[in-house]
């Protein structure tokens, strides 16, 4: 099993081989979201799987599993379940949009600031850059802020998981 645990990541990445063809892990999942009332819901297509929290229990940092079920390339008999999981499109759109827009504001006017301080001409505008700096900064820990408050809900897709493919290194999922 591979995991891709960073204290940057945001969307920590997983993969792991489970023993089991990839058809029968997609119909255990099928059947479990159909026969058990739990805070979890999703859907499948073909080989994707969607996993949600219900409704009625998200908040703003319930976070979003993703992952794909195909053969292992080495054995059929074996399934390769690769994913992420992470905050929804939603919140993700938006930190994307918050270090894009911070970032080029910040550069471009850098860029300007840096230009007049070239033809001796001072200007306040130079702290653009850090001030930018600070507020990816800020971003980044509100991010990990909120992964921290959807972690216990991280933990009932772990759980999810571990009941389906009755595999131990899913603990080491980040």
């Amino acid at each position: 099993m591979t995991t891709k645990k960073n204290m940057t990541h945001i969307r920590p990445r997983f993969e792991f081989i489970v023993p089991m063809q990839h058809l029968e892990v997609i119909s255990k999942i099928k059947s479990k979201l159909e026969s058990s009332p739990s805070q979890i819901t999703g859907h499948i297509s073909n080989d994707l799987v969607t996993l949600d929290i219900i409704p009625s229990e998200v908040h703003y940092w319930s976070p979003q599993l993703n992952f794909r079920v195909e053969e292992a390339e080495d054995n059929k008999q074996n399934s390769k379940i690769a994913g992420l999981i992470g905050p929804r499109p939603n919140v993700w759109t938006l930190f994307v949009f918050i270090y894009f827009s911070v970032g080029i504001i910040s550069f471009f006017i850098s860029l300007f600031a840096a230009s007049k301080y070239m033809l001796g001409q001072y200007t306040p505008m130079i702290w653009a850059f850090p001030i930018g700096i600070i507020f990816m900064l800020t971003a980044f820990r509100v991010g990990k802020y909120g992964e921290n408050l959807g972690r216990d809900q991280s933990k009932l897709f772990k759980d999810f998981l571990k009941d389906i493919v009755d595999f131990e290194d899913l603990d080491k999922i980040p």
